[in-house]
């Protein structure tokens, strides 16, 4: 239970702001969400979350009948509270670099209903610097405000979001402010998450640093997974045993395959790359993963094509289409670069995924979306999987076989099925894995 009840004004309410309303007003906070986006608020009133995530309407609609949960379209109602909180998943470009358009637009909109004494949060993933950017904007265009500031990093994951709000690891609170830090620790004090105090500067750091070093990872193990290929060894074996190292651990990002996609990664490591370059030095470990990331992408057209030679007319069946398992998320998705990339070589698509829905993809040229992942093998000269969802492991290897064409080439870009592999070439189809 909370010391103290804030009220609290949340502005952005995509993935980031869903959770933190929903998990603040479980703490016994009043909060408030706004949104410009009308049918994202109707939606919310309703108990219905922009993207779903595992117990999250069960937690909306339990607090919105308490009372301490509400959903609007009015910023005037900031001025009725306390603290006022932006949670926008900041969006990027094709190349990875945030757009703070939106955010500066709702901090302009949200001006004039700032009071004495509040506390201004920031928890949207932000260059570093921006912290000091917004307290100026704040002091230039409200001149005598009193006002506290913290910028405090989301860490939440898709698909496991409401478990990461209730069961952090940490909170970085950044600030230069003890009030501040003492508020927003009152406001955290329903979790025992280790909290950490430090400069706002440092916390936007911290959180490229985080996503960068992860990145770093990746990019890590899909180099020594090209050594493999050509040394004859498993990076299988050689993940477990670096992750047997007490130096790097069970959790490490070392799985390797396609590359991390979805832009938060990306994102965090654009913002330290133009950051270096606007003051005229470099960052060659950071900039080589970008790339190395960058290029993983042609893998599996440059796979097929040593395989199969020329894709026009080729029908290919593509299973894992979200840009990560456990998320109905899309965006940044990297099987949908690949299934581009593959329609561009003249590739017939056959696309199948466990949660995504015809109408929630763009338009491909030469492709057809199944519902059921037999009907999208049938006739197929290859099947690749992409997004390696568990759902994946369960299929009826005898059905779906028998729809593809004789020696039809299976690619299992994230190793899901290594230890089915013998399975896999007695049914007369040739198997291709990473880094083995």
């Amino acid at each position: 239970m909370v010391i103290s009840s804030y009220k609290i004004a949340l502005v952005g309410l995509w993935h980031l702001g869903e959770i933190y309303s929903a998990g603040l007003s479980q703490l016994g906070h009043r909060v408030l969400g706004l949104s410009d986006d009308e049918k994202v608020v109707m939606n919310l009133l309703q108990g219905i979350p922009p993207l779903p995530e595992p117990q999250l309407e069960e937690l909306i609609s339990q607090n919105c009948s308490w009372g301490r949960l509400r959903y609007s379209t009015n910023f005037k109602e900031i001025e009725n509270c306390n603290v006022l909180w932006f949670t926008f998943d900041t969006p990027v470009n094709d190349n990875d670099d945030v757009d703070l358009s939106s955010f500066w637009k709702a901090l302009d909109k949200s001006l004039p209903y700032l009071q004495d004494g509040m506390l201004i949060l920031v928890s949207s993933q932000i260059p570093v610097g921006t912290s000091k950017k917004i307290k100026e904007f704040i002091s230039k265009n409200k001149p005598g405000l009193s006002f506290e500031y913290a910028y405090v990093p989301e860490n939440l994951r898709l698909g496991e979001a409401v478990k990461c709000f209730f069961e952090a690891e940490r909170i970085v609170i950044g600030t230069d402010s003890e009030i501040a830090f003492q508020r927003v620790e009152e406001i955290f004090s329903g979790l025992k998450a280790e909290i950490l105090k430090m400069s706002s500067a440092s916390a936007e750091v911290s959180k490229h640093a985080l996503n960068a070093f992860l990145a770093t990872s990746i990019s890590f193990i899909n180099e020594m997974a090209d050594i493999c290929e050509k040394a004859g060894a498993d990076i299988l074996d050689v993940s477990k045993a670096l992750r047997l190292d007490s130096r790097i651990g069970a959790r490490a990002f070392l799985d390797a395959g396609l590359g991390f996609s979805g832009g938060t990664l990306g994102r965090d490591i654009r913002a330290l790359i133009n950051f270096s370059k606007e003051r005229g030095f470099c960052l060659p470990v950071v900039e080589n993963v970008f790339k190395k990331n960058q290029d993983r992408k042609d893998l599996v057209r440059q796979r097929l094509l040593e395989v199969m030679g020329d894709l026009g007319g080729k029908t290919i069946s593509v299973f894992g289409l979200t840009y990560k398992p456990g998320t109905r998320t899309l965006r940044r998705s990297r099987a949908l670069e690949i299934v581009s990339d593959l329609s561009s070589e003249g590739a017939i698509l056959h696309l199948y995924d466990p949660v995504v829905q015809k109408e929630e993809l763009p338009l491909i040229n030469n492709s057809t979306f199944y519902n059921n992942p037999y009907e999208a093998a049938q006739g197929s000269d290859a099947l690749i999987f992409i997004t390696p969802w568990p759902e994946f492991r369960k299929l009826d290897f005898k059905n779906l076989f028998k729809n593809l064409k004789p020696q039809a080439l299976l690619f299992d870009t994230s190793n899901l099925f290594f230890d089915k592999e013998k399975e896999i070439q007695n049914w007369g189809l040739k198997y291709l894995s990473i880094g083995r």
